[in-house]
């Protein structure tokens, strides 16, 4: 028989630090209306709370943590693992990622496999994709997948999206399996808005002054995320109504309803979550929104790893979106 390949365990950690609505970081919120008559920050409703990284403290500590938990969960140990797909957001170095030194603290097999995987936010389900597919293939046995996101000192605190950002890391093992089975998955690619969601360096202006932002750590230029106007509008459009196009598109040509799945989407906010819940009808969404706020990248294996355990529907949909402009989903079968 044909060899299944599924999620094993999952982990996920976040920083100790809390954010709450009335941070003064937001203060300097831009609050006016923009050529859509949108107020950019109100978009982003629903949250409460969000993890924000210390003075000092790196996001590859938490991929580090989540992913024991993964192990131990999985009932792996390191030295079964033969590849290790995922990414870092925003990296130390362009290259190489800080996934190799993931692998070095975990103390992974020297021959296992490195696979960085840059294509926000989709990084997590992208690695879950090949991470199956060489598992059917009868290429690889069992794979790491982890993600780690410090967006927190990458935000222009003045853009109404910044209301939402929070740090995290999630993982998951990836193996022969016939729980968890990631049965199918799609993608849609929006390219000609490639310039709409950036991270980037770029000046900031700020009470009248205009500045580079500066990495406190090295004293050198900083980049920033930027979602310009095109973003905002891909946002409130495609974005708003392709997710649900593509994941019914998805249970469609898997003989799937709606209401057999537990959903899990990007979550920056409430509003388009209810749009998305609304036109794919699942038993449950499943989000971390107020606890977590949104956690770009890892918002996928976090929730996946906090619900992991409570699911009780036959399948999971976890559906992505991200810069470029794309939208991912894939389909497990509980």
């Amino acid at each position: 028989m044909p060899v299944t390949a599924g999620v094993l365990g999952c982990g996920h950690s976040l920083p100790a630090q809390t954010r709450r609505n009335d941070d003064p970081v937001y203060d300097a919120l831009d609050t006016r209306r923009n050529a859509q008559g949108v107020i950019e920050s109100a978009v982003f409703r629903g949250l409460d709370r969000r993890r924000f990284l210390a003075p000092g403290e790196r996001i590859e500590t938490h991929m580090v943590t989540a992913a024991r938990e993964a192990l131990t969960r999985a009932g792996t140990g390191e030295d079964d693992i033969e590849r290790l797909y995922g990414y870092v957001t925003v990296p130390e170095y362009a290259t190489p990622n800080g996934l190799f030194q993931v692998h070095h603290l975990l103390g992974l097999p020297g021959d296992a496999m490195v696979v960085p995987v840059n294509g926000e936010y989709s990084n997590f389900l992208l690695g879950l994709v090949h991470a199956a597919e060489a598992v059917e293939a009868g290429r690889a046995g069992t794979s790491l997948v982890v993600v780690g996101a410090n967006w927190t000192r990458h935000s222009d605190y003045t853009q109404g999206y910044s209301v939402s950002i929070s740090d995290a890391a999630g993982a998951a093992v990836v193996g022969p399996s016939d729980r968890f089975v990631l049965v199918d998955h799609a993608f849609r690619t929006l390219s000609s808005q490639y310039h709409g969601l950036t991270l980037r360096h770029r000046f900031l202006t700020l009470n009248g002054l205009t500045f580079l932002p500066v990495n406190p750590d090295t004293g050198l230029p900083s980049m920033v995320y930027d979602m310009t106007r095109t973003g905002n509008e891909d946002l409130l459009g495609v974005v708003k109504d392709g997710l649900p196009v593509l994941v019914n598109a998805l249970l469609d040509r898997n003989g799937v309803k709606g209401g057999q799945v537990s959903l899990i989407t990007h979550q920056g906010s409430r509003l388009l979550m209810d749009h998305w819940s609304d036109r794919i009808g699942p038993a449950v969404h499943l989000d971390t929104l107020a606890e977590y706020g949104n956690m770009t990248l890892a918002t996928y294996p976090v929730n996946l790893s906090h619900h992991f355990t409570t699911v009780d529907t036959e399948y999971v949909v976890i559906a992505a979106v991200g810069c470029g402009l794309h939208v991912t989903a894939v389909l497990l079968r509980v």
